[in-house]
């Protein structure tokens, strides 16, 4: 941001791109990440996909466009998920179908952590009547590979 503003204070027009929303905090033991669009009450053009812990204290969220299907946000509490992942899937427009078969490419959880991906599939099965499996479990290397990926 800083360099858009100096270009433009020097008579050098330069429009400011400020990416794909992102947020992450930690407070005290629970994590909060958001990628993309994620209202507070999406608009009608957008569906969610909502997974929650029994425990209450981790959930994933995603939303993506009723039309298309393409992934538009991405919203965790005490679940991460690798940024540069979620970012691709958003700005090249993937299918929530792709995205939520290989949501493992996302997870970035400690190792030894519980993954929920196969529960976030299971709901959207039972929403839509498909029947998705996970193809990609949490794992760095594969992680590295769809990122090196044009």
């Amino acid at each position: 941001m800083g360099k858009v503003v100096a270009q433009n204070i020097t008579g050098k027009r330069e429009k400011y791109d400020p990416g794909i929303w992102f947020n992450s905090a930690k407070f005290l033991d629970i994590e909060y990440q958001v990628y993309g669009d994620v209202r507070p009450a999406w608009p009608e053009t957008q569906t969610s996909l909502y997974w929650e812990h029994p425990s209450g204290k981790k959930s994933i969220r995603l939303i993506y466009d009723t039309n298309t299907e393409a992934i538009v946000g991405f919203n965790l509490m005490g679940v991460r998920y690798r940024q540069e992942v979620c970012e691709k899937w958003i700005k090249s427009g993937t299918p929530i179908e792709d995205v939520l078969q290989n949501l493992g490419l996302a997870n970035f959880d400690p190792e030894f952590f519980e993954e929920y991906e196969s529960d976030l599939i299971r709901i959207y099965n039972q929403k839509t009547g498909k029947n998705l499996k996970l193809k990609q479990k949490r794992g760095l290397s594969a992680a590295l590979r769809f990122l090196q990926k044009a």
